[in-house]
């Protein structure tokens, strides 16, 4: 199995290419943010620089993960997989200046988009693996918005997640990055398979027009759980619909 694996790692191009033919992987019902944020459509962001970088957020999930971040304006957040530090410094030019950012990734090097902007004032950097003692300062429930971003295999998303989900305030959301139909021949990209089963215990919705999903505890139950349920109900043939017809964000 090991050089299965290797054999597809060394070879992208036939991993994206088999995976087309996985048509039941993305199994999360599509959720319009239109729909969760009644003003997500006035809410405003602007990106000034291009992120560089191969694993640097796609521009059309950055911009929307900046619409989530100021329609639910967090007071501290938590990005986990930090790379370069855009996806850090956007958010914290769209969020309030008294809001905190904490930015992890194994990388000591990480966040030099923001180390040197007045930004930086806003951003924690920690440099390590995500295990139980990179969290524990954190109080529980105290995050308002998690982006979950860092190694993408079945086992490290889960881990990632597991320890940071008692992180996030009953109000508030985490994001997955990656929900994506990639990766699954060379064991790089098990968010898909992860949070398909997750999705069975826990509302989690695939962000229509990206490669994100997200979930908030406050959907669990009572009137987030209608309002859960109401963005991600959609006609049959709005998915396929044509192009005069369809109304879905192009991604």
């Amino acid at each position: 199995m090991h050089w299965l694996r290797s054999f597809f790692l060394h070879r992208p191009f036939v991993d994206r290419t088999l995976c087309h033919f996985l048509r039941r992987r993305l199994t999360l019902p599509i959720l319009l943010l239109a729909d969760l944020f009644p003003d997500f459509d006035e809410r405003i962001v602007s990106i000034g620089q291009i992120p560089r970088g191969s694993w640097s957020t796609p521009l059309a999930d950055l911009v929307l993960l900046l619409k989530i971040a100021v329609c639910t304006e967090p007071k501290r957040l938590m990005e986990i997989g930090s790379y370069r530090g855009y996806t850090a410094l956007f958010l914290a030019q769209h969020i309030s200046p008294d809001a905190k950012i904490v930015a992890i990734d194994r990388h000591v090097d990480h966040g030099e988009a923001y180390r040197e902007t007045t930004f930086a004032r806003m951003i924690e950097r920690r440099v390590g693996e995500t295990d139980r003692a990179m969290f524990a300062r954190d109080e529980p429930a105290s995050y308002d918005l998690i982006f979950v971003d860092a190694d993408h295999s079945y086992s490290s998303v889960r881990n990632d997640t597991e320890l940071v989900l008692p992180l996030l305030s009953p109000a508030g959301f985490i994001v997955w990055h990656d929900y994506a139909n990639w990766g699954y021949f060379n064991g790089q990209n098990g968010v898909p398979e992860y949070l398909g089963e997750l999705g069975a215990k826990l509302p989690i919705g695939h962000v229509a027009g990206s490669t994100l999903a997200i979930h908030s505890p406050s959907w669990i139950s009572g009137t987030g759980r209608e309002h859960f349920r109401s963005a991600t109900q959609m006609e049959a043939g709005e998915i396929g619909a044509g192009p005069w017809q369809a109304n879905l964000p192009r991604g």
